[in-house]
């Protein structure tokens, strides 16, 4: 048996118990996709990630991330985490870039918030939902849909779609065969973002598939950046947004989004660690 060491982690988390837990492998250069998949499956959490030599010179490491079911070319709530785990083991400087199957990520320290900043540029492409789809979908009224909704793509795809109040956001009762059928994307994987902003407060839910299920994620960074993208897009910029999610899943998480003038996306948030062990892979 060969042993890789890992940490766990809350990112996004305010307190010991919040935030979107997180698998950390630092140090996975000898383990394959397949193995990685596997391990992934075995923890069982949204997603699990793998650092390894960077083929990029610009770059101190390269991160591998996947669901239980399939790899992402990037997640924002993985990127952090392994963030906080490399910045603390390999005593890096405070800013830096990591490489992802989606490209480099610069990176950010700040007293205890890490934040990933990116600047190279968004896909927005309308979605074939109206208003009254979305309110079938998510079990609202038609009066409770603000606009319809709008793929995004800064790293990874999601249907982003604005409601009308925090309370509506909190109403999202999803029917699954339609989001399994009218909200999938290119990747065939169907992920759902729905939004209300107020003041600079945002709220936020994201629903995505999972085994033909539907799952709620805790805290997204990836979504918050495809938010950035989509302020962007409608000249709601610079902005400076303090971002709720995962509360209605008693797993509440806290994010910054941030936009400059530059038209850079910031997400960021703090991290707790909250274990550490190894784990045991068969030699081939």
């Amino acid at each position: 048996m060969k042993s890789y060491a890992y940490q766990l982690v809350n990112v996004f988390a305010e307190s010991h118990f919040d935030g979107n837990p997180l698998a950390v492998f630092p140090q996975a250069d000898g383990l394959n996709e397949q193995q990685m998949q596997r391990i992934a499956r075995q923890f069982n959490l949204s997603e699990t990630v793998f650092v390894q030599r960077s083929d990029r010179q610009s770059a101190v490491r390269k991160l591998k991330i996947f669901t239980p079911e399939y790899e992402m070319p990037f997640a924002g709530h993985p990127t952090i985490g392994a963030a906080f785990v490399l910045h603390r083991q390999l005593g890096l400087s405070d800013n830096y870039q990591l490489q992802t199957e989606a490209g480099l990520v610069r990176l950010q320290h700040q007293t205890d918030n890490i934040t990933f900043a990116l600047s190279n540029g968004a896909q927005l492409k309308p979605s074939a939902l109206d208003k009254a789809d979305c309110a079938e979908l998510l079990g609202l009224q038609p009066c409770d849909i603000a606009a319809e909704p709008i793929w995004v793509n800064t790293g990874t795809e999601q249907l982003l779609l604005r409601l009308n109040s925090a309370q509506a956001v909190a109403n999202c009762r999803i029917n699954t065969a339609l989001l399994l059928q009218k909200a999938v994307s290119q990747s065939g994987e169907a992920q759902l973002y729905v939004w209300f902003e107020q003041q600079n407060k945002v709220k936020v839910r994201l629903f995505f598939s999972a085994h033909g299920e539907v799952r709620e994620d805790p805290g997204t960074g990836s979504a918050a950046a495809n938010l950035g993208a989509w302020a962007l897009h409608n000249q709601r910029t610079p902005l400076n947004w303090q971002i709720t999610q995962g509360d209605e899943i008693g797993r509440p998480n806290r994010l910054s989004l941030t936009v400059d003038e530059q038209q850079t996306i910031y997400v960021g948030g703090k991290v707790i660690p909250v274990g550490q062990g190894e784990f045991w892979v068969p030699e081939d």
